[in-house]
């Protein structure tokens, strides 16, 4: 490989404090405090002691792991568990479809049917739905741990002391006595306090990264002071850009795999400060601007590839670094006014924001030798298939063990996948295998993460590989084994006309050589926790942790570093419950033994809640449409029909191509409050385009966003109008969305032309995708030039005259929505104004961004929803 570019430090990275990778860890938590949980979907759509003794020492007795996994759950849980310690007993489960409520179960005697009533959106709102959940996240070293043992299930989490000040501490799962203090939820600087809002804590436990004044960014990102604790002297310093440690506000602070350095961003430059040797950092670069980032990604990196505050691959030994710079040079403006100020003029704000067919910004990877100082262009076409130039789009990044840097670039449009490795052992870069989305006839999406497999001899493993989530032969995302990073060729572990979902991979256990990851491989909306080995001499059968009868639950999963501990959230379809403990006594929430299981939910407020109320019934269901494809769908409806009344409907739709919306997870929320004190029938579509199903469900709405969905809509809710004809009131039948919900519903309405819907609510709209940004909307559409008829025709809403057919829609934007621009409401409207069309309202929300929640933006919109709405279905509408 050729170096471009580089440059020498010889004054920087003094020597490293003597560490072991296996006794020291890395954890960040965004909020701490109890944190409340909406039971709401969210639009716009985180030692002073040495653990090394008690780490090399057997701390139980682990016979159940090494034995094996679950056995049949149809027999008693005692039996399995001591089967389980004499013999290995894997199963495969098929399990039938069935309509499922989801209806929270509570007993008979919890609920007085005298007292119980309707609910509507203020009740929602007022947080009576909400429940609480104490924070816990692992604590993990930067290696996976071999050994069971060697993992004491090291946590963080806070609690109250006596005056009601919070406290971080670290605790372990094994040893439930163990509580090391870190620090308290505020400190004193310079006689100032300051309340913390992030940390991110060193396995050792003797420095802590915390975040104070945390000002948002974008999605990801944020502003916020920096600081390092240090445990043992209690003794807080800023992490600051200048040697004289002055107080600034930077883009982020992360540890180095080995805890060895603090990384961070400040206008757009990255400096290293060393943990151990020196106070102040370094800066390693100086060309940051406002237009060029350096480890941290523009806006539309930022929004839609990496979805990440930072764009920085450490090596796992700390001795190299990798950084994206990006390029914003020739990217087009976007430029909106902020209105609420002291001040009596407005101000503006930029944004680079490339639309389709326009400049894009460029990439580029850098690779820092701590040891040399030696900063080298890591040059990402050199050789590569493919004539690109610098118009790439850098999908993903991932160190392969200590000496094999892998990333993925695509071209612009995201058609074509070129996966390859740099190998620093001799400084070569190489294609390892491409991915061509038309086979499959659609195209590159943002990938789960990389599983880096170590070697293990008894397996024939002498070098690094690893695991990764890619489409097969049939369009479904199943998991590839790589045995070493060189190879071009994947062994598929699983299959089936199923896909991998939610977080993915969540567990590599090193003494069982097995993979652990969740799947819907039971029913596209529900997740369970499976497992499968990568032994050689294993069939690859995918074995399913979890209980198959409960083919609803829907399960999260957080391991340890070595599959030993787990954190389980059960989130649907009942009251959610987040609970932690060995793994094989976390597969159940619901059955659970208090004295090995720590509980972390407090759903007391929920629970009282639903007492009170009459919540609506959930169910999950499919339907077979005309041409044979089958759609998702939710429908949410009033507990207690009336067969002798007729019930208006609200469809409510994403849509989005390769998302999925709907889950079996527990929510009460808008749909809920328009169910219960609306008395309306709720459907929830996943209309074709969408995933969970492969590529042949999704691949239908490559090149012509807005034609399939609207379709499958409109005939999923004729159907069901048809088959409760004397349940449905015909007139009152509304669609509503947010986004590309927005945008779906109005290409819905402009297809229906008032045959089905009389009413239309759209938040925050695309109604042009040529105002969209450029890497999203390509990746689905390709470039204008290439499909003008898809641009023009389809992916546009231009029937202004159908929604002259409907009785009345409701627009609403924020006016700082940096997102989808306000420019696509404006617009909409214009040509509505221009046609004489006077059947809509808008609603402004002033500095407001996507999500819409500028100065109690976020209570107000569903509160003008919800009571425009029932305007609607009382027609106050009709004249």
């Amino acid at each position: 490989m050729s170096f471009s570019h580089k440059r020498k430090h010889s004054h920087m990275f003094l020597q490293r404090k003597n560490s072991s990778a296996a006794d020291m860890g890395n954890y960040e938590m965004d909020q701490f405090a109890q944190q409340s949980v909406e039971g709401a979907p969210q639009f716009g759509q985180d030692l002073e002691q040495d653990l090394e003794q008690d780490l090399e020492q057997d701390v139980e007795d682990q016979t159940l792991r090494t034995k094996g996994f679950m056995g049949p759950w149809r027999q008693k849980r005692s039996l399995v568990l001591l089967l389980l310690g004499i013999l290995c007993i894997l199963a495969l489960f098929g399990v039938p479809f069935h309509i499922a409520r989801s209806t929270p179960n509570l007993k008979k005697s919890e609920k007085n049917s005298s007292q119980i009533k309707p609910f509507g959106i203020d009740a929602v709102l007022e947080g009576g739905f909400n429940y609480e959940e104490k924070t816990f996240h692992f604590i993990n070293p930067p290696e996976v741990l071999q050994r069971h043992e060697q993992d004491p299930g090291l946590y963080f989490t806070v609690e109250k002391d006596q005056d009601g000040n919070l406290s971080l501490l670290a605790k372990q799962l094994y040893d439930k006595t163990y509580s090391v203090l870190l620090g308290k939820d505020r400190f004193e600087y310079e006689g100032k306090e300051y309340v913390v809002q992030k940390v991110r804590i060193s396995y050792r436990l003797d420095k802590i990264i915390l975040a104070t004044n945390v000002e948002p960014e974008f999605r990801h990102s944020s502003y916020a002071y920096y600081w390092i604790l240090d445990v043992e002297k209690n003794q807080v310093s800023p992490i600051s850009p200048f040697p004289s440690l002055q107080l600034q506000k930077i883009s982020y602070a992360h540890f180095s795999p080995n805890f060895n350095f603090a990384y961070f961003v400040y206008d757009n430059d990255i400096y290293l400060q060393s943990l151990y040797n020196k106070n102040s950092a370094d800066r390693i670069t100086s060309s940051g601007t406002q237009n060029v980032f350096h480890g941290k990604p523009d806006w539309i990196y930022e929004e839609e590839v990496l979805s990440d505050e930072k764009a920085v691959w450490w090596c796992p030994d700390d001795s190299k670094m990798v950084f994206a710079k990006f390029d914003d040079s020739e990217v087009n403006t976007y430029s909106f006014p902020l209105y609420i100020s002291e001040n009596r003029y407005t101000s503006m704000r930029d944004i680079k924001y490339p639309k389709p067919g326009s400049f894009n910004p460029k990439v580029e990877l850098y690779m820092l030798d701590l040891k040399s100082g030696v900063i080298s262009l890591i040059n990402a076409m050199e050789s590569a298939e493919g004539q690109w130039g610098d118009d790439y789009i850098l999908y993903d990044a991932h160190w392969i063990g200590p000496h094999a840097f892998m990333f993925k670039i695509s071209d612009r449009a995201s058609t074509r996948l070129i996966v390859r490795v740099y190998d620093t052992t001799n400084n070569t870069l190489r294609t390892i295998y491409v991915i061509d989305s038309k086979s499959l006839e659609g195209w590159i999406e943002k990938t789960k993460s990389i599983v880096p497999i170590p070697p293990r001899e008894d397996q024939g493993r002498t070098e690094y590989g690893y695991a990764d989530v890619l489409p097969d032969e049939k369009g479904f995302n199943h998991i590839f084994f790589f045995t070493k990073f060189s190879d071009s060729k994947g062994i598929q572990v699983t299959k089936g006309d199923w896909e991998i979902s939610g977080s993915g991979i969540v567990g590599y256990d090193y003494e069982t050589n097995s993979l652990f990851f969740m799947a819907n491989k039971i029913k596209t909306m529900a997740q369970h926790l499976y497992s499968v080995s990568l032994n050689k001499d294993d069939t690859r059968s995918v074995r399913l942790l979890q209980n198959p009868e409960k083919e609803d639950d829907y399960y999260e999963y957080e391991l340890s570093s070595s599959c030993r501990y787990a954190l389980a959230k059960k989130l649907g379809p009942d009251v959610p419950v987040t609970i932690a403990g060995d793994l094989f006594d976390v597969l159940d929430a619901d059955a659970t033994n208090p004295e090995k299981v720590l509980h972390f939910t407090d759903d007391k407020n929920l629970r009282d809640t639903l007492k009170r109320y009459d919540l609506p019934t959930t169910s999950y269901k499919t339907m077979t449409l005309d041409d044979g494809v089958e759609v998702n769908y939710v429908e949410i409806k009033p507990s207690a029909l009336d067969s002798t009344k007729k019930y208006p409907i609200l469809v409510n739709t994403y849509a989005g191509p390769g998302s999925q919306t709907y889950f079996t997870k527990f929510s009460v929320f808008f749909e809920h409050a328009v169910a219960s004190g609306l008395q309306a029938i709720i459907l929830q579509i996943e209309p074709r385009g969408t995933g969970g199903k492969g590529w042949k469900f999704k691949n239908w709405v490559k090149g012509k966003l807005g034609y399939w969905e609207p379709r499958d809509i409109t005939e999923v809710t004729k159907k069901f109008i048809k088959s409760n004809e004397g349940l449905v009131n015909k007139e009152n039948i509304a669609i509503w969305g947010w986004s590309y919900g927005a945008f779906t519903t109005l290409k819905t309405i402009e297809y229906d032309k008032g045959n089905t819907f009389s009413y239309a609510m759209a938040v925050a709209p695309v109604t042009n995708w040529t105002y969209y940004d450029s890497i999203y909307t390509e990746r689905y559409m390709g470039m204008p030039s290439e499909n003008m008829n898809g641009y023009k025709n389809i992916a546009v809403v231009k029937d202004f005259d159908a929604f002259t057919k409907i009785k009345r829609f409701l627009i609403m934007h924020g006016t700082a929505d940096e997102n989808v621009h306000i420019q696509n409401s404006y617009e909409f409207i214009d040509h509505l104004n221009n046609r004489g069309i006077k059947n809509y309202d808008m609603q402004i929300f002033p500095d407001s961004d996507h999500a819409i929640h500028f100065h109690n933006a976020h209570k107000i919109i569903f509160s003008k929803l919800y009571e425009w709405l029932e305007d609607a279905f009382n027609g106050r509408f009709d004249d």
